[in-house]
């Protein structure tokens, strides 16, 4: 779903592109998840690569006054007045035919710059962002693919899901606040927190330590808070035997940082 950017270890070659695009939609899909869906005939050259593809959200103070034409470097030579927050989110849906993008934001009051941003936003405002970035390439080599994470991962393992070829067996784990944070995702397992705060419980790695798990060859995905991937690592590392280079671990957020 999103990261700061000090976290999270990936690439991002291929942010060349700065967009000011129009809201044309907000929308609560669940109690704590906000979507927020984009439209411009310029998306129409974003390039579509599905999977995990995420772009850097620019998030200027009120009031700011933007170059114009505002371009990846006008922005950059404004930063020796005003620097934007920046933040990563997965690209949730893109349309190259009505030029539309969904991005989805985890809601927790004003506790980050994204989520405060995302719980104010209306149809006419402008979105600003850089990318995307490249997605990740399920491996065709892999006998099954596990994917793990949190709600913040929900955009990413759909975008996956949708993805990855119907023939091979898929199971994936999501670790949400409680039920009315599902969502109608075909191919979830929908863990619960049921009251445990998020970043400071077992539910993730305690699922999967219970799962019976297929053989063969396995690739597998996860994101969400630093800890718990590295708890859900170690265990298929150190408890299952998985090959280090089978098993992606992405930090979308740490526990007492700055949120997005």
């Amino acid at each position: 779903m999103s990261t700061n950017p000090e976290t999270r270890r990936r690439s991002r070659r291929q942010e060349t592109r700065l967009w000011r695009v129009p809201v044309v939609r907000v929308e609560r899909v669940t109690p704590h998840m906000a979507r927020v869906t984009v439209q411009d005939e310029s998306l129409a050259s974003l390039a579509g690569a599905g999977t995990d593809q995420n772009v850097m959200l620019y998030l200027y103070p009120e009031g700011t006054v933007l170059p114009e034409p505002l371009t990846l470097e006008s922005a950059r030579g404004l930063w020796a007045q005003v620097r934007p927050l920046t933040r990563t989110y997965t690209l949730r849906r893109h349309d190259p035919v009505t030029n539309e993008v969904d991005f989805d934001f985890v809601l927790h009051g004003d506790a980050g710059p994204a989520s405060a941003w995302a719980a104010r936003v209306r149809p006419g405002d402008q979105m600003i962002f850089v990318g995307p970035s490249p997605a990740y390439q399920p491996d065709p080599a892999a006998d099954w693919y596990l994917l793990a994470g949190d709600e913040t991962a929900i955009p990413a393992i759909a975008a996956i899901l949708a993805a990855l070829p119907p023939d091979k067996q898929v199971l994936a784990y999501v670790e949400v606040a409680d039920a009315a944070e599902e969502q109608p995702i075909d191919g979830i397992t929908w863990l619960h927190r049921d009251g445990a705060p998020a970043g400071q419980n077992t539910v993730l790695v305690d699922a999967i330590r219970a799962a019976e798990l297929p053989g063969g060859l396995p690739e597998v995905w996860l994101a969400g808070e630093r800890s718990a991937m590295l708890a859900v690592r170690a265990h298929l590392l150190d408890d299952r035997g998985y090959p280090r280079q089978r098993v992606r671990p992405t930090t979308y957020w740490r526990l007492g940082e700055s949120g997005n």
